[in-house]
C-alpha cells in the first residue's frame, strides 16, 4: 500500500510522540541532519524535553524509535518552551533513545555541578579571592572531580551525545581539578572532539596548559603570558594552524585579535623549516 508523504508522516509522528506505560520521562530526542549518507550536523535535547516535528520529504521511513526524512525535506520543529524553526534539506532523522536511570543520574550530577563550580571564582574577573574563599572553592572542585571521575570510568567522556550543553560544565570541572586528574582524562578528551563529540577548544585549552606546566612549548597557542602579552613557545609553530584547524579552531591570527594582538603566520620554506 502507498501513503501519501503527510499521511505516514503523521502515524511515524504517533510512533515517537505517544507515551508508552513504561514511560518515565527518561528519553531523548535527537534531530541528525546528512549528507551523502554521513551525519554532519545536529541537535540533542535535554533528557525528558518534548519535541514536536511536522513536516514532508519525497521519502519518509518509520520504526519505533525513530524518522527518517530523505528527499526535500520541508518542514518546522518546535523546541521546548520555544518558537517553532524552519527545517529543510536532504535527509533529516528525528530519532529517541531511552535513558536508563544511572545514566540520566549521571547527566542530572553534572549538570548540577555547574553552579558551584562558579560559585567563588565566578564573583570576581581576575580570580583576586580570599584565601578562605579559595579554601571553600578548592574543597568544591575536588568533590566535584570526584563524581565527575566516576561517570567517566563508567560512560567515558561525556561527551555532546551522552550529556548535551552539560558537556561543557564537564570540561570546566576538569579544567579546575588537580594536574593528576587532568592528566588522567586528557586523552579521553582527545578521543572525544576526534569523534565530534567535544569541543576543540576545550582540547586545545587543556593540552597547551599542561605542556607549558611542563615546560614544553604549546600544540595549539592557546597560552598566553603576560607582561608583556605574548603567546608561550608553540611547537612547529609553522604548522600550527593546521593543528587548529584538525579541531576546527579558527586560524592563530584570528585568536590573537581577541586579546588585541596582531599574529604573523610563519612560513614554511623549502626544506620543511619555519622562517
Amino acid at each position: 500500500m502507498t501513503l501519501r508523504p503527510h499521511s505516514l508522516l503523521l502515524a511515524a509522528l504517533a510512533c515517537m510522540t505517544a507515551p508508552s506505560h513504561a514511560d518515565d520521562g527518561r528519553t531523548q530526542v535527537t534531530l541528525s541532519v546528512y549528507h551523502g549518507g554521513q551525519p554532519v550536523a545536529g541537535l540533542i535535547f535535554p533528557i525528558g524535553a518534548k519535541v514536536n516535528l511536522s513536516a514532508t520529504a519525497n521519502h519518509i521511513d518509520s520504526s519505533e524509535n525513530a524518522i527518517r526524512f530523505a528527499g526535500n525535506v520541508q518542514g518546522r520543529f518546535t523546541p521546548p518552551a520555544g518558537q517553532a524553526i524552519v527545517l529543510f534539506g536532504e535527509e533529516v532523522v528525528l530519532s529517541r533513545e531511552a535513558i536508563g536511570a544511572e545514566r540520566a543520574k549521571a547527566v542530572s550530577d553534572i549538570e548540577a555541578m555547574a553552579g558551584p563550580d562558579q560559585l567563588y571564582r565566578g564573583r570576581s574577573e581576575t580570580g583576586d579571592l580570599s584565601k578562605e574563599e579559595w579554601i571553600q572553592q578548592t574543597a568544591i572542585d575536588v568533590a566535584n572531580m570526584k563524581r565527575l571521575a566516576e561517570i567517566i570510568d563508567i560512560y567515558g567522556w561525556p561527551g555532546l551525545r551522552f550529556a548535551g550543553a552539560a558537556s561543557q560544565t564537564a570540561f570546566l570541572v576538569l579544567q579546575h581539578a588537580d594536574s593528576a586528574s587532568q592528566r588522567k582524562y586528557v586523552a579521553q578528551l582527545h578521543e572525544a572532539v576526534q569523534r565530534h563529540d567535544a569541543l576543540g577548544s576545550d582540547l586545545a585549552l587543556l593540552e597547551d596548559r599542561l605542556l607549558v606546566a611542563d615546560g614544553k612549548p604549546q600544540r595549539y597557542g592557546s597560552q598566553l603570558s603576560t607582561n608583556p602579552l605574548r603567546f608561550d613557545p608553540i611547537e612547529d609553530e609553522a604548522h600550527v594552524d593546521e593543528r587548529r584547524r584538525s579541531i576546527g579552531l579558527e586560524p592563530l591570527a584570528d585568536y590573537a585579535k581577541r586579546f588585541g594582538l596582531t599574529y604573523t603566520p610563519k612560513e614554511v620554506s623549502d626544506s620543511g623549516a619555519a622562517r
